[in-house]
């Protein structure tokens, strides 16, 4: 029987693209190089958790990866969307990486420095309850960027308060290489 490589698409926004810079520096392609693993980046500038579910079929299932990282809420919380819809929305992508056979993992939105942070920490509340009862693996992105005194993203991760700079991004690899190792 052949062996089957792991494939893993990257689902989120521009903190899965590697903005302010290209994908190629993002913390996707940082773990796929250290894991030597197939790792495609479908992080989109600006999207939405509605917007990765609207997109879900045409940029994983049509990949027919082995896993999903989900990672989404920064744009949702600048956009005051409620905790209820921005887990309802990664439930439903779950549910269809389930019935495609593929393994789904989430990944804690980062912290920020802004005001939406307040409802980022709900977010993460709600998806921390939502795998608890599912048994689904999460990415803790957040630990390790968060600032250790008060709130916020630590100081020398980021770029503008909310999207990491390359040591940030950095991290975020070190933390999905550490995550990924064991799992796929």
């Amino acid at each position: 029987m052949p062996i089957t490589c792991p494939k893993i698409v990257a689902l989120g926004d521009s903190i899965t693209y590697g903005f302010p810079y290209l994908p190629d520096r993002s913390w996707v392609r940082l773990a796929a190089d250290e894991l030597g693993l197939q790792m495609i980046n479908k992080g989109i500038n600006g999207d939405t958790t509605w917007g990765m579910l609207e997109r879900f079929s045409a940029d994983v299932l049509a990949h027919r990866p082995s896993h999903v990282i989900i990672v989404g809420g920064a744009n949702d919380a600048f956009e005051r969307i409620a905790a209820e819809d921005v887990v309802n929305n990664i439930r439903q992508m779950v549910k269809a990486a389930i019935d495609n056979a593929i393994v789904p993992f989430l990944g804690l939105p980062t912290p920020c420095n802004f005001a939406e942070e307040t409802l980022l920490a709900k977010y993460r509340q709600s998806l921390r309850q939502y795998v608890a009862t599912e048994g689904i693996d999460v990415i803790d992105f957040y630990s390790a960027m968060v600032n250790l005194v008060g709130s916020g993203i630590r100081e020398g991760l980021h770029v503008d308060g909310i999207h990491p700079n390359e040591a940030g991004y950095q991290i975020m690899a070190g933390v999905a290489v550490g995550f990924l190792r064991y799992r796929v």
